[in-house]
């Protein structure tokens, strides 16, 4: 009976006391960051063309090389960075002759190895046209083809 008793009294004791503790309890913070990277694109018919001319068509005249444009979902001012492989310079493929210095026209631009050769416009631009003007040629040009390659590169603000 002490011993039941003992039992009694220590179910009892142990039922009080588990009502004193506190529940356990901890929380956090979630922080959560969406992030969409900045993008600018080059548009238009010049974006990877190529362009095919016989002398007659460019012998002092300017010629459309199609249109160029940007599109961004950046807002502001793009820098357009015009360069050329030759320096502006129309050379033999074979010979390495230049039958010609030329310039690029974009957006009001003349683009040439003299020129500066940056436009800045907005980052959202539609196309307009981007033209080649070449200068009177040579009385006599050597048969094959001359050539050169312009790189445009665009870079937000």
């Amino acid at each position: 009976m002490n011993f039941t008793k003992t039992l009694i009294a220590a179910g009892i004791l142990l039922a009080s006391s588990s009502s004193v503790f506190a529940a356990a309890t901890d929380s956090t913070d979630i922080s959560i960051n969406v992030t969409k990277d900045a993008y600018v694109n080059l548009i238009g018919t010049a974006v990877g063309s190529t362009n095919s001319f016989v002398t007659s068509d460019i012998d002092a005249k300017t010629v459309s090389l199609g249109t160029l444009g940007l599109e961004s979902n950046s807002q502001g001012q793009c820098d357009m960075t015009f360069s050329s492989a030759n320096g502006y310079q129309l050379k033999h493929n074979t010979s390495g002759a230049t039958l010609v210095n030329y310039e690029i026209s974009y957006a009001g631009v003349t683009n040439s190895a003299a020129g500066a050769n940056t436009v800045t416009q907005s980052c959202n631009t539609a196309a307009t046209s981007l033209d080649l003007v070449s200068p009177a040629l040579p009385a006599v040009v050597d048969a094959g083809t001359y050539s050169d390659t312009v790189t445009v590169t665009v870079v937000t603000q």
